[in-house]
């Protein structure tokens, strides 16, 4: 059928399925009589990671995080495992290029080490290399963060600026969702798993996974207090400047109202304003408005308000 591989050594046999369709899967859930529960959480929407011990298989699902470059954002992609002694089902959407290109490396070079083992090799290949996929996002989410700070001082005021900060807190949190319920799968992996894998293949191959995704959250973590101060940081310094512009106007306005009602007072038309007829009367009142503005900057300067 489309989009159902299947790759085979003496050992085991692994069906890889691409893009899935109703079709797919039930012909999957015909053949290999899985349960129907499990069926449904296969097909859209995205599920959460868990892993179920059924009587035959286990079921196990995993989020992992994929990076759009176009846009910049973090998405997540699922891939769903039926995991038998001796035969493996595997289904994603094709979205995380290692799965494809490991299945593909398999069916031509089947007799290297990584494809050659058992079902717990396979098993931790697969998810190791899946893990490995990680580290490259979690290198340019470091890489963003110590490129706005780097900016921060220089160009906190910039729309870009902030559109960054909260881009990178996005995926930060994307990423840390997708990835935070991983180490408590892996974990009940290596404990209901025994009854299909020999214990010590489990203690060897899938102990350092469960760590590998502890260390990925661990970095999340960092990385996520590192963006929240980062954002905090350049809130209070927008403030900052803000309060700054509003002092600066505040000072304008309020030297501004007196001069004005000044104007204002000589610009009555009495028969008795003072000044206005004598000789140089326009300078007089233009040197009483200056003196004016000097003493109140004075001032404001003594006061430390400027």
């Amino acid at each position: 059928m489309k989009n159902i591989y299947e790759f085979k050594n003496k050992n085991l046999t692994w069906i890889n399925v691409t893009k899935p369709a109703k079709p797919q899967i039930d012909f999957l859930s015909e053949k290999y009589n899985l349960n129907q529960e499990d069926v449904l959480d296969v097909l859209p929407p995205i599920q959460r990671s868990k892993i179920i011990e059924r009587p035959d298989y286990i079921f196990m699902i995993l989020l992992f995080p994929v990076y759009d470059r176009e846009d910049g954002d973090i998405y997540t992609e699922e891939v769903d495992f039926f995991i038998t002694k001796n035969r493996l089902i595997t289904v994603h959407s094709e979205k995380i290029p290692f799965l494809s290109d490991f299945f593909g490396s398999c069916k031509k070079n089947p007799k290297t080490s990584k494809c050659s083992g058992d079902m717990a090799n396979l098993l931790y290949e697969i998810i190791n290399g899946l893990l490995n996929y990680c580290f490259p996002m979690l290198r340019h989410l470091n890489l963003d963060l110590e490129d706005v700070e780097h900016k921060l001082f220089k160009e906190y005021e910039k729309k870009s600026t902030v559109d960054r900060t909260v881009r990178i807190k996005t995926n930060i949190f994307d990423f840390q969702r997708i990835m935070q319920s991983h180490e408590y799968v892996l974990g009940k992996l290596i404990e209901i798993a025994p009854r299909f894998f020999p214990a010590k293949k489990l203690e060897n191959n899938f102990i350092h996974l469960a760590e590998y995704a502890r260390e990925i959250n661990l970095s999340l973590q960092t990385f996520k207090d590192t963006a929240n101060a980062l954002h905090d940081a350049n809130t209070t310094l927008v403030n900052y400047r803000v309060n700054e512009i509003a002092k600066l106007l505040s000072v304008f306005a309020v030297i501004i109202f007196p001069l004005t009602l000044l104007s204002a007072m000589f610009g009555m038309n009495t028969s008795h304003t003072p000044i206005i007829g004598t000789s140089f009367d326009f300078w007089k009142i233009t040197g009483m408005m200056v003196m004016g503005t000097a003493v109140m900057l004075a001032f404001f300067k003594w006061r430390k308000w400027i």
